[in-house]
């Protein structure tokens, strides 16, 4: 036990095995002894041995692993040949530490009893040494670890304990505070941390910190700021929070330098002002930019009111062949500069942000009947067939901004047929994506033009550019058409592409996200009595378009009709000897001869066969008029084609109702309806503005007062009663959104219908007018037919209030 105490006192582990097995060799008198270490299942190693290094039979791996699982002293006879000695193995077993002392006698002591009470005290004994010396060895490689972990990181480390008597600092907390690393001494360390602190230059934001931190029950603290230098040229973040254990109880101070990172975000701080007063001038710049946007649409479309509508209304009047040239010529001018106006406040628009799409229900068929309706002069002029195709898979009816889509579209069938001199415009419309109602829809606007060099794409949807500059002399625009059709598609979740070859034209393909409508029908779907008159008819498509007669094959044949497509006449003709063609649809223009003369043929050969002719023709009223004096057509339809036109004449033709006028003609043949008389008052200050909407409504049959003002229009209310007001929103004195809140509170349950009249173009400029009291809203420059479109609209109402 004497020996043992010598070998506890060292600190290292190899001295105190030495110690500890010299110690047992010494008191047990053995012949020999060694001191054997597992080290795996089949390894074992000697660490201490005297007077030499045993036999390996005597340390086997299999003999010890036994042994050391008992943990029992094991006594037994060597295993050496020749040898009559006895082994004795003490075991131990200590935090992953396992082996034996293995002695080995010539002859066992005769007191058996005392010897094996030896053998038990040394056991417990070595056990004890071994668990103090694997304690040493943890302390000292967690102080090794600690130091290295502490030594690296970039941060200063303190401890201090609250009684004083001990601390620790890491190298940098040494270097940071001043003080020779090795003096670690608490009054050395606590007079260079009150310096350290009493250095910095925010002593009062410190002190508040240093009294909130001491004052609290957790005392702790995080990114505590001490800020040294003006100009700042060091700044610590401070962390201290109590270290608590059962013996130890003290403060752990940490100080990270983050001087740089404190540079880059007072500099933040700094740019950010800055940049909020930026923004702010740019915010003052946009809303004068907007401003004068207004203000600029305004001005420029209260003179182009005068000249267009003046324009349309001198067409009414007596014009020989010359003036009227001259009239057609101021018309088409101010419409192009009209179109150029538009295109620069749309692209200003959209530019500055403040163009916001509408999401109003609409049918895809409308909008681009409406395109075709636009541009089929211009098309008619050059004989171009103006087509579309809608997928199946589109739904009937979708949820966007009509005007947007009818923007884009108008632009593309318009390039189209600006840059084609024959052939034909086609829009094919399809399902690319649907989930639920969300659908993406596809557009080609396909054109057999003059196609566009490769190397030209990218200039396309360029703002202010063509393809070259002889685009812009020969055809006119501004260059901003595509870069429009761009945003507007960017805007709707869209992208825009164009495939084109030089001299077979172009393809423009782009698609737009929107929502389906459900409640919307196509044409013949929802009725069942209209569909049975068709179902099952067969028909007869002459055309010498391919592409037209292939859509108009697809469409009877969506309505459940069986069609044959004819080329040429002569194939067409022929084909009604062998066939019971319920119908013939016969194209007008075609190459050797005419729709009329092909009817003339069918009707003298197969007189007996009466059999229904619908013309198509583009070529304008004195040829269908004089088809109709020879009673050769059912009906006789222009062109470009509305299918759900289209499809009523086939209804009623196949009923055995026949029709012998278009709907236009039929329309003009009626008598018209007496006009209900009444007062309309017009608020404009503009002289040529007032003469205009004067005269239209007099060509209507309607007769009117003219006030200049907002004041004048409450006059005009106390002397009169009007139930319509033309309502211009500038006005002096009183503009036309405060006459209109004056009306409205005047006439609670009488208000007038208020239609607003106005040169703004800009977004929001309805949804004003409407939030102010007014009913409609009409956009200068307009022409006759949008006021009579505005008093077709609101008369009947108005004749049904003023009637009860």
């Amino acid at each position: 036990m004497t020996g043992l105490s010598k070998a506890r006192e060292h600190t290292g582990l190899t001295d105190i095995y030495r110690d500890a097995t010299l110690a047992l060799y010494e008191a047990s008198g053995a012949s020999s002894i060694a001191l054997a270490r597992i080290e795996d299942r089949i390894t074992v190693k000697t660490l201490y041995s005297i007077p030499g290094n045993p036999p390996s039979a005597i340390i086997d791996a299999v003999i010890m692993h036994d042994i050391c699982d008992s943990g029992a002293i094991d006594i037994r006879k060597s295993p050496l040949a020749g040898s009559t000695g006895t082994l004795v193995y003490l075991p131990f077993c200590e935090k992953g530490e396992n082996g034996a002392f293995i002695l080995c006698f010539e002859k066992l002591p005769e007191n058996d009893e005392a010897f094996r009470e030896f053998l038990a005290s040394s056991l417990s004994g070595l056990n004890e040494t071994i668990r103090l010396a694997k304690t040493y060895y943890a302390a000292e490689e967690l102080t090794t670890r600690f130091n290295a972990i502490l030594g690296t990181v970039p941060q200063g480390v303190v401890f201090i304990d609250d009684t004083g008597k001990n601390t620790w600092a890491n190298a940098v907390a040494t270097a940071l505070l001043g003080v020779n690393r090795h003096q670690n001494e608490p009054v050395v360390i606590a007079r260079a941390m009150t310096d350290l602190r009493n250095a910095a230059v925010n002593q009062a934001e410190i002190a508040a910190e240093g009294a909130r931190l001491f004052s609290s029950p957790e005392r702790s603290i995080r990114n505590w700021k001490w800020i040294y230098g003006d100009p700042v040229n060091m700044v610590l973040s401070v962390a201290c929070s109590p270290t608590v254990s059962r013996n130890v109880k003290g403060m752990l101070w940490v100080f990270d330098d983050i001087t740089e990172l404190y540079l880059a975000n007072e500099s933040l701080k700094e740019l950010n002002i800055e940049l909020a007063e930026k923004r702010k001038i740019a915010d003052d710049q946009n809303r004068a930019k907007s401003d004068f946007l207004a203000n600029m649409s305004h001005e420029i479309r209260t003179p182009m009111n005068g000249v267009i509508g003046m324009t349309s209304l001198l067409t009414g009047t007596d014009l020989d062949t010359e003036q009227r040239e001259y009239v057609e010529t101021i018309r088409i001018s101010g419409d192009t500069l009209l179109s150029l106006i538009n295109d620069i406040l749309d692209f200003s628009k959209i530019e500055s942000g403040k163009l916001e799409l509408e999401k109003y229900p609409f049918q895809l068929s409308t909008v681009i009947e409406e395109t075709y309706d636009l541009l089929s002069v211009k098309a008619n002029e050059k004989h171009l067939d103006l087509l579309y195709f809608i997928d199946s898979n589109v739904p009937a009816g979708i949820i966007g901004d009509i005007t947007r889509v009818r923007q884009i579209l108008v632009n593309l069938v318009s390039n189209g047929i600006k840059f084609t001199q024959t052939g034909e415009i086609l829009i094919n419309v399809r399902t690319l994506e649907q989930e639920d109602d969300n659908y993406r829809i596809g557009f080609t606007v396909k054109d057999t033009g003059i196609g566009i060099p490769e190397d030209k794409f990218h200039r396309l949807f360029q703002s202010f550019s063509q393809v070259d500059s002889s685009t812009t002399r020969k055809f006119g625009g501004t260059g901003l058409g595509l870069a429009i059709c761009q945003r507007l598609i960017s805007m709707m979740e869209g992208h825009i592409r164009v495939e084109s070859e030089v001299g077979k034209g172009s393809e423009f393909i782009f698609d737009i996200k929107v929502k389906g409508n459900r409640s919307a029908e196509l044409p013949g779907t929802s009725d069942r009595k209209s569909q049975a008159m068709v179902t099952g008819k067969k028909l007869l498509i002459l055309d010498d378009n391919e592409t037209n007669l292939k859509i108009l094959k697809r469409h009877c044949e969506l309505w459940g009709m069986e069609a044959s497509v004819f080329m040429h006449y002569k194939a067409a003709v022929d084909s009604i000897a062998h066939n019971a063609y319920d119908l013939a649809i016969i194209d007008m223009i075609m190459p050797e001869i005419d729709g009329v003369d092909v009817a003339h043929i069918i009707k003298s050969r197969y007189a007996n066969h009466n059999l229904p002719i619908v013309l198509f023709s583009s070529a304008g009223n004195v040829a269908m008029k004089g088809a109709r004096e020879q009673n050769l057509f059912a009906a006789v339809l222009s062109k470009p084609l509305k299918y759900n036109v289209l499809y009523k004449i086939l209804v009623n033709i196949l009923s055995a109702h026949t029709i012998t006028e278009t709907p236009e003609e039929a329309a003009e043949a009626r008598p018209e309806e007496e006009i209900f008389k009444f007062g309309i008052l017009v608020a404009e200050d503009n002289d040529i503005n007032q003469k205009l909407i004067r005269r239209a409504l007099e060509k209507l049959g309607y007769s009117s007062d003219v006030v200049f003002n907002g004041l004048e229009v409450g006059n005009a209310f106390k002397m009169n009663y009007y139930p319509l007001v033309f309502m211009d929103v500038n006005m002096p004195e009183m503009d036309g959104y405060e006459a209109t809140r004056h009306l409205v509170e005047n006439f609670p349950g009488n208000k007038p219908v208020i239609i607003a009249m106005t040169a703004n173009a800009m977004d929001g400029d309805r949804d004003e007018a409407i939030s102010a009291g007014m009913d409609d809203y009409i956009s200068k420059p307009f022409k006759i037919q949008d006021i009579k479109d505005k008093l077709d609209k609101w008369v009947p109402e108005i004749k049904n209030r003023l009637t009860k």
